[in-house]
């Protein structure tokens, strides 16, 4: 049985020490009073008590508390108890039981030469056969409060498995089969399976202009004039000349491409060319080219990369949102060549687009308001008529549809802003040398190469371009 005048010690002790538990439940904080004359001297004990009756429980740091007891420090706040923080699960993830299209580009070996014979984007699937498996979102582990309270952890994030053409889910949920044989097509995550055309020859008068919902073969050249649309994967083991492609894949050149600019050449995703003359090429994601190009427009959004040490960019102009990488820009006979790194007219036009749009909404605004005003003065009043009721209702809906309308672009401008953002990281890259005559640009910003320039880096700093030594082995 306690000593009723140890109770009352530490009853009277307690007011000597004052402890408070956060908001978020997730700290507590402690401050030893002054003792006055009278009263008892602040113990452990006492201390422990006081912790005890604020109903901390968990996470105490039992050193600090003590520390804080033998050097009196009073009136201080400490941090003497910390919660476990709640652990999300993992998110859902996938394997794929193919090569996903950012593992087909062409290594050069050590004499810089570049092997396309086994370079293919074609990857053939039979029927039945699993494309994609699914790990499902894992359970997280809980947190605990100071006081003791559970703090739930979330789930991971669920991610659905994006079913393409001539696919289907397993009846667990957990793969995605081809419903048919076929050539796998991957974009942005989406699996699909397309039917392989094969053309065995070349695009000419024989064939025509071409239009190939699945994915195409073609084991000849192309010849200048003709038009091809594709709604899968394009592989040409020929050449290319000025023509027109429209491809929703990947697009691989393992000749060369040479034309006068008459054609162009888009793909949605990846292109691979040997090497190119004279043609306009545009990708959705990025251009490697194994050779050179020579008076070429490009535009990629993501990378324009050339290999090996045939890789030089003579002429033209480059653009790419976030690296162009060369082994040689320019030309001895000082040939104008322009590159644009951080480029991406798309993403600036719908950054405009979205702004443009937030404006014309608080415009409206103004004038929904006023007109809301007086349409229900009207109703106050007894006036208002059946076409003016109408109007007001549509006004009234639209005034609360606003809010959602404005926090949605706002959530679409953010996401605008963070891909601009990405792209202050963006880069050229010369592994050999930069010949006079070129010019390096960063939006509105330029550099002019008055002097040759070995193994150079470009990178953006806040008003000009700068340039340093570069290591290929650093990257």
């Amino acid at each position: 049985m306690s000593n009723p005048s140890e109770t009352v010690s530490l009853t009277k002790g307690t007011r000597l020490v004052r402890v408070v538990i956060t908001k978020d439940n997730m700290a507590a904080m402690m401050a030893l009073i002054s003792p006055e004359p009278g009263d008892p001297e602040i113990t452990e004990e006492i201390v422990r008590d006081a912790i005890a009756r604020a109903g901390v429980v968990h996470g105490i740091n039992w050193d600090v508390v003590k520390k804080a007891i033998e050097k009196h420090e009073y009136e201080v706040p400490t941090k003497i108890a910390v919660g476990t923080k709640p652990k999300k699960g993992a998110d859902a993830y996938f394997e794929y039981t193919f090569e996903t299209e950012g593992k087909h580009t062409p290594e050069e070996d050590k004499d810089g030469r570049i092997d396309y014979r086994n370079l293919s984007f074609l990857q053939n699937v039979k029927e039945g056969e699993v494309l994609v498996t699914k790990t499902p979102p894992q359970k997280g582990i809980d947190g605990k409060g100071v006081d003791g309270t559970i703090i739930k952890a979330p789930m991971g994030r669920d991610i659905p498995l994006l079913r393409g053409q001539n696919t289907k889910v397993s009846d667990d949920g957990l793969k995605l089969l081809a419903a048919t044989s076929g050539a796998i097509f991957f974009s942005r995550g989406q699996v699909a399976v397309n039917d392989l055309t094969v053309i065995r020859g070349d695009v000419d008068m024989s064939t025509g202009n071409i239009e190939c919902l699945g994915s195409l073969k073609i084991s000849g050249d192309i010849h200048a004039g003709f038009s091809l649309s594709v709604g899968g994967n394009l592989e040409v083991h020929g050449n290319v000349e000025d023509c027109n492609i429209e491809c929703k894949g990947n697009i691989l050149i393992k000749g060369g491409c040479f034309g006068k600019s008459a054609g162009c050449i888009h793909a949605g995703g990846n292109i691979v060319v040997k090497y190119a003359e004279g043609m306009k090429i545009t990708s959705d994601q990025s251009v490697t080219v194994g050779g050179e190009l020579l008076n070429c427009h490009v535009h990629a959004k993501d990378f324009v990369e050339l290999k090996g040490q045939r890789g030089r960019i003579i002429g033209g102009e480059i653009y790419a949102g976030r690296e162009i990488r060369a082994y040689s820009i320019g030309s001895e006979a000082g040939t104008q060549t322009v590159l644009h790194a951080a480029f991406d007219a798309e993403l600036m036009q719908k950054y405009r687009e979205i702004e443009g749009e937030l404006v014309r909404i608080e415009s409206d605004i103004i004038r929904v308001k006023d007109s809301l005003l007086k349409l229900h003065r009207l109703r106050i009043d007894g006036r208002l008529n059946d076409q003016q009721a109408q109007i007001l209702k549509q006004l009234e809906e639209f005034k609360a549809s606003v809010p959602g309308e404005i926090e949605s672009l706002r959530t679409a401008k953010a996401e605008v802003e963070e891909k601009i953002k990405e792209m202050d990281s963006a880069v050229v890259i010369v592994e050999h040398i930069a010949y006079p005559g070129v010019s390096i640009h960063f939006g509105h910003i330029y550099k002019e190469i008055t002097e040759q320039a070995e193994s150079v880096k470009f990178t953006m700093e806040t008003n000009h371009v700068s340039m340093s030594e570069y290591h290929k082995e650093s990257g």
